[in-house]
């Protein structure tokens, strides 16, 4: 799919597979979240932070968003391999870190 280097597609492959890995945290560990869930740190401390469960799929959508994006650019940068390199990379960064944010949030409520 991503026409890089050996590197860049193992690199690809561990952006998938953190991916996956959020669905299936949030699939095993579904019937134990409470009815609200903290997510909007940003906003100030109470209700406002809150969510319920479903809100949980935006770090999952959201990284399929960044994911997608990043491949159109890639796809379209197609004669720059470095620039394929960096955004692969990005890829796998954020992938990586949404996921641990969405085992901390869990781990939080359970």
């Amino acid at each position: 799919m991503v026409d890089t280097q050996g590197g860049s597609k193992l690199i690809f492959r561990l952006a998938v597979i953190f991916f996956v890995a959020q669905i299936l945290v949030i699939a095993s560990s579904w019937r134990f979240l409470p009815q609200k869930l903290p997510l909007f740190y940003s906003h100030p401390w109470g209700e406002e932070q809150l969510t319920a469960p479903v809100g949980l799929l935006l770090i999952p959508i959201f990284s399929l968003t960044v994911f997608l994006v990043n491949l159109v650019v890639i796809a379209f940068s197609s004669e720059e391999n470095l620039i394929a390199q960096v955004l692969v990379a990005i890829i796998a960064i954020f992938n990586f870190l949404s996921l641990i944010a969405l085992i901390q949030i869990i781990r939080l409520v359970i």
